[in-house]
């Protein structure tokens, strides 16, 4: 004689079934949860390879910024009374073997004088690692000009004097927040007779008064 309720119907026990069930759902809802993240980050990526740029360059924001930058270049060179005026920014580019990514810079923005070559062909995509020299001035944030001739021996002193610079002023450009230097505003001039009208302070003010303008047209194009 069966006791108590019999879950058993033919050779299928209901109850067993039902438990089976249930623990093979929730182990499905588990492996979606534990999965979304991935998934989502995935979606994330195939949507940015889709769309490389984060803005057109010919959407009207982008081209204000940029013809801004420009502007504002070109008022400091005349004002200064330089040959160049450049904008110089930092980014990755490749990877080593051991994988640490490769500093490099490159100019992406230039005024010139009439007749002053530019020199944007030979400042693009360059490894960091032989402009030692430059980040040591860049890093101490001090505009005052310097002259070329007074740089040791090294790789970038042997470009610039290429392009003719004899005298030059760099300040670090840095992010929306200060914290991180991202590239940096140069000043050339190349002939004698305008370098030795320098006024150094009054170069130097320029100089600071430009780069707190760059900067903050740099950091709209990230927000």
């Amino acid at each position: 004689m069966k006791t108590g309720i019999d879950n058993n119907v033919g050779d299928i026990d209901i109850l067993g079934s039902w438990v089976e069930v249930g623990m093979v759902v929730a182990a499905l809802t588990a492996g979606v949860f534990l999965a979304y993240p991935f998934i989502k980050h995935l979606i994330k990526r195939r949507k940015k390879s889709k769309c490389i740029w984060k803005e057109l360059p010919t959407a009207p924001k982008f081209v204000k910024l940029h013809t801004k930058v420009h502007e504002q270049l070109t008022e400091l060179r005349v004002v200064a009374d330089a040959a160049r005026c450049q904008v110089i920014q930092f980014h990755n580019g490749g990877q080593f073997l051991d994988g640490t990514s490769i500093k490099r810079f490159s100019l992406t923005h230039e005024s010139c004088r009439t007749g002053v070559s530019e020199t944007r062909q030979t400042r693009q995509d360059v490894m960091l690692t032989m402009f030692g020299e430059m980040l040591e001035l860049v890093t101490t944030s001090n505009p005052c000009p310097i002259l070329t001739s007074t740089l040791p021996d090294c790789h970038w002193k042997r470009h610039l004097e290429s392009n003719s610079v004899i005298m030059f002023s760099l300040i670090p450009l840095r992010n929306a927040n200060g914290m991180n230097i991202i590239g940096c505003l140069s000043l050339e001039w190349c002939s004698w007779l305008k370098a030795d009208a320098v006024d150094e302070e009054d170069a130097s003010v320029l100089m600071e008064e430009k780069r707190r303008y760059i900067e903050a047209e740099l950091a709209s194009q990230t927000t």
